[in-house]
């Protein structure tokens, strides 16, 4: 019935509750001027909410004397008078002749909005409740990502009360704040507010906070880990789109020890409609006592710094290639076409999109793209054109200006769909600022390395290196290729040893590296159904497991490093004799598939990764 943020800042002390009116959109809306220093808001004394019968008769009054029938004059002397009959103080006159104004103005014809009682009449519930306290304070807050708010000044409050009053990400984490559910700050502003000490507050919360997610990482700290207890409802299915669980915490016992376990209860069941009655509902469900004990990172590794996430090729349409069937083809300079592979992933407004021209064969590059990406190997790599010279990105002019006419056309074109369909912003105005964001193309070494590449989210990690040390003979589509670029949908490090490159993919694959980052992945809709579809991987590996520096001398490291090109030789030849119904197989399937071939080992390599990282 009301925003139960919209307390008085810095409550107890400043006395005034603000209800923020939109007057520029209501005035587009009915086509009605605005006046000269309209107020922007309405604003309410908030010593009224200890007095809500006043505080309705006040309103009432203010909607009467609103009536445009009623002159200006008599509307002010009128409504004063009424005021005065209230008992409303003196001190507050400057505020209700401030909202009698803007009243006016909004019944004025055409009226602008007829439910302003209703608005302000609720307006000062929050403080009411937040005079009053409570021992329970239950509900589902809103699960909203910050990104999502419109209004610029609910975001501006909201960034204050995140950052600076609750301060549920730290200095480090601010720029996490665009993905920060609404539901954490609900759950501490009520906690602060609404809760009586020693209440019980019982939330239903998006089942991200009891995970490794880091923009919940405050939250879970002071809430999840001093909860009461937890209940689990991922596996209870037909809920919510995504995984829930909720909270019970207790106002008063946040001194106690973080690091124990809390105690949990984990749903599981078919409910047989989503909005099944308890009674209904427990017939149905297998409730499990167990504990949940907050994930904590076992430490930083030295390689963190050093994992970069690929480049932002896309939109696809516009780079992945593959040639055009033709009888003549120029191997200088041959025809290209846009890659019909990519577009079944394609989204709006890219879909449908096919580029063709004569592309000089220097600016082909080869990528890998996380779906066909396999442990130790993979099954297929991709055509891309890239408009790079000596690492350095070339517009359509630049190209031309070089010479490279079969560059410049496929520029000009690619440039044209970017300014009829794409989105700008401050950080992307240009299809290269997009292709090159953060610099995570031309940071990239094409040739003359090793590569160690894993997949940026998915339910399982998957690592594999690429030796791009001399291209010269590789061939993508019987087209030569000018070097190897990691993808955004995959993360990578270069290095020029290959044992080095070898050990990192050896320790990625282990089972118990999968394992250990489980608890701090994000889960997508689909777990909210299977229990699974853990999804961001990211730097989580290198993030909350001391991963060693690489060393010649250390024999587990070497041992790892032979373990990982055993395997990419297996893989290899696993890809080359199998058919093309295993290699168009579900990506899924067919990493698993891999994994049983490697069943040995991996047994090897997860016992060296779980001896060298305990």
């Amino acid at each position: 019935m009301a925003d139960s943020l919209n307390l008085p800042e810095d409550f107890g002390r400043q006395q005034v509750l603000t209800v923020h009116v939109d007057l520029k959109a209501l005035a587009k809306m009915a086509g009605k001027k605005l006046t000269r220093n309209l107020p922007q808001a309405f604003h309410l004394p908030a010593e009224l909410a200890m007095h809500p019968d006043r505080l309705n008769d006040a309103i009432d009054a203010l909607l009467e004397f609103a009536d445009p029938q009623i002159s200006d004059a008599d509307a002010s002397k009128g409504f004063s008078a009424r005021l005065a009959e209230l008992d409303i103080p003196l001190e507050h006159l400057g505020y209700w002749r401030s909202n009698l104004r803007l009243m006016r103005w909004l019944m004025q014809s055409p009226a602008t909005d007829t439910v302003w009682r209703f608005v302000l009449k609720n307006a000062y519930r929050p403080a009411l409740l937040a005079h009053r306290k409570f021992a329970f304070v239950v509900g589902n807050p809103p699960w909203l990502s910050y990104r999502y708010i419109k209004r610029q000044d609910y975001q501006e409050r909201v960034r204050e009360l995140v950052l600076s009053r609750y301060k549920l990400l730290s200095s480090s984490d601010a720029h996490l704040f665009t993905q920060m559910e609404l539901a954490t700050l609900f759950f501490a502003f009520c906690a602060e507010h609404y809760l009586a000490d020693g209440g019980t507050l019982a939330f239903v919360m998006p089942r991200s906070i009891l995970t490794g997610a880091k923009q919940h990482a405050e939250f879970r700290q002071r809430f999840v880990a001093t909860a009461n207890l937890l209940i689990d409802c991922e596996q209870v299915t037909p809920l919510f789109n995504v995984p829930a669980c909720v909270v019970l915490w207790v106002k008063g016992q946040e001194a106690r020890d973080t690091k124990q376990t809390v105690p949990m209860l984990r749903l599981s069941g078919e409910l047989p409609t989503r909005n099944a009655s308890w009674q209904q509902a427990q017939k149905i469900l297998h409730i499990a006592e167990t504990t949940f004990t907050p994930p904590t990172a076992l430490g930083q590794s030295p390689y963190f710094e050093h994992i970069l996430n690929g480049a932002t090729i896309y939109p696809r349409c516009l780079w992945f290639v593959r040639p055009v069937q033709a009888l003549v083809i120029d191997r200088r300079r041959p025809q290209l076409e846009t890659d019909p592979q990519i577009e079944p992933q394609a989204k709006e407004p890219w879909k449908g999109i096919r580029l063709r021209g004569n592309v000089e064969t220097e600016f082909l590059f080869t990528t890998l793209l996380s779906d066909d990406m396999l442990p130790f190997g993979w099954r297929q790599l991709s055509l891309v054109v890239l408009p790079l010279m000596n690492r350095k990105l070339v517009s359509a002019n630049d190209a031309i200006r070089q010479g490279k006419a079969g560059l410049a056309d496929w520029l000009r074109k690619a440039e044209r769909e970017w300014k009829q369909r794409a989105k700008t912003s401050q950080r992307i105005r240009s299809i290269y600022e997009r292709l090159n964001y953060d610099g995570n193309l031309t940071a990239q070494s094409p040739t003359g390395v090793y590569k160690l590449l894993y997949n940026t989210s998915g339910t399982h990690l998957c690592a594999c290196v690429v030796d791009a040390r001399d291209v010269s003979g590789w061939q993508v589509y019987d087209l030569p290729v000018h070097g190897f670029v990691a993808q955004h949908t995959t993360y990578w490090f270069e290095t020029t040893d290959a044992n080095e490159a070898h050990y990192l993919c050896a320790i990625l694959n282990a089972p118990c590296v999968d394992d250990f980052i489980k608890p701090f992945q994000p889960k997508g809709a689909f777990g909210a159904q299977k229990g699974k579809g853990e999804r961001h991987i990211c730097r989580l590996p290198f993030e909350v497991l001391p991963i060693p520096l690489f060393s010649r001398r250390d024999e587990r490291h070497q041992r790892l490093a032979e373990l990982s090109q055993v395997c990419h030789e297996k893989v290899a030849q696993f890809v080359a004799d199998a058919d093309e119904k295993t290699l168009t197989q579900p990506i899924g399937r067919l990493r698993q598939q891999v994994r049983e071939m490697l069943s040995n080992e991996l047994s090897h390599i997860n016992r060296l990764v779980t001896e060298l990282l305990t």
